[in-house]
């Protein structure tokens, strides 16, 4: 009679076995974490200024929940993006104490396009260190410890956003999606872009070197965001410099990166809001985006012209750029009295200065990231 052998068939299976989990292993992007520049100033900036830190948390929700929303639902989820809404407005004036990861408020997202969420995140990490530099008062230096943060954010050069400033390109001219989302959904977008003025105007009232003066000028800001910006949204998203000028001489490569961010995070919205592309379309189109803005191909990316006519043509007075003024302040784009961008200012391709050219031509199919 044939008698069952556990102990051979264990022996035979378990190299099958290991086998299949190398394979399985080879078929997804490596998922280990980097964590922030460590640094007696990290986590001063929600300890100092708590509602302030946390009043960030409604932008990040938004766009992961939102990303969430139509990858569940559709890219025509009308209903659903409704509900959505109104969660958005409740979490606005209820933020959590601490921000719940974009794999909880997003994850069927965050597992198709993870390396586009390791990105943003990494970002979001230079963000909060920068915000605690800026209010840390033991850091004599905030450009020497802004420029250490930046730094150590570029050393992983294929999840850093470029510190080249594109204006809007990739948002406007990237691909047959742009402008999908706010066309459809056209109340979240403006939370979204109430909440790109928001992070910006945090930064310059961090630029106070005075504490109490610092404190105010943040409670001014929360006060115009929830008051104004987020009644009236802006109709052109912000761009660091407009809002922020102090910040942006002080650190420029971070006021590009952070502009490239929330650029990559529009880019996202429009693409899974488009219902030309399959899922897999969508996250092949989104890491095509995400590739060509990340700092790693910043010397050898050409940025795309801005459209001026056909399905996707500029709104009225958006080819009126940032211009800063005599005083310092800055007009912001689309403003009348805003400079008028030449044509060949915004069809022609960005220049590359010696100091940012890379020879690093590698594509995203054999990139060496260490994360």
């Amino acid at each position: 009679m044939f008698r069952f052998d556990s102990d051979l068939l264990r022996s035979l299976l378990t190299p099958l076995y290991v086998l299949a989990l190398g394979l399985s292993a080879c078929a997804v992007p490596q998922r280990d974490q980097v964590y922030r520049l460590p640094a007696g100033y990290n986590f001063r900036f929600y300890d100092t200024y708590n509602v302030a830190a946390r009043s960030f948390y409604a932008a990040h929700y938004t766009h992961f929940g939102a990303y969430e929303t139509l990858l569940d639902y559709g890219e025509d989820a009308v209903e659903q993006m409704e509900a959505f809404h109104e969660r958005v407005l409740w979490y606005v004036e209820n933020p959590p104490k601490f921000e719940p990861p974009a794999e909880i408020i997003a994850p069927n997202w965050s597992k198709m396009a993870y390396e586009t969420g390791q990105s943003m995140d990494w970002t979001h990490m230079l963000h909060s260190q920068l915000y605690d530099i800026l209010t840390d008062d033991r850091v004599s230096d905030k450009k020497e410890a802004g420029d250490r943060a930046v730094a150590y954010y570029l050393s992983e050069p294929y999840s850093a956003f470029s510190t080249r400033g594109y204006g809007h390109r990739w948002m406007e001219a990237g691909g047959p999606w742009a402008r999908t989302f706010r066309r459809k959904y056209p109340a979240v977008n403006g939370i979204l872009w109430a909440y790109h003025w928001h992070h910006a105007a945090v930064y310059e009232a961090l630029m106070e070197s005075d504490p109490e003066r610092r404190r105010q000028e943040l409670d001014r800001v929360i006060a115009v965001f929830t008051d104004s910006v987020l009644l009236d949204p802006p109709q052109v998203m912000p761009l660091t410099a407009e809002i922020a000028p102090r910040f942006s001489r002080l650190l420029p490569a971070a006021a590009q990166i952070f502009d490239n961010l929330h650029m990559m995070h529009d880019v996202v919205n429009d693409i899974m809001a488009d219902s030309a592309f399959s899922r897999r379309a969508k996250e092949a189109e989104i890491e095509r985006l995400r590739w060509k803005m990340i700092y790693a191909t910043q010397g050898t990316i050409v940025a795309p012209g801005m459209p001026m006519h056909g399905g996707h043509a500029m709104s009225p007075g958006s080819m009126r750029v940032p211009t800063r003024l005599p005083d310092g302040s800055w007009l912001p784009q689309g403003h009348p009295e805003a400079r008028m961008a030449t044509m060949e200012e915004l069809m022609g391709p960005l220049e590359v200065t010696p100091e940012a050219e890379r020879t690093d031509s590698a594509d995203p199919g054999h990139a060496g990231r260490e994360r």
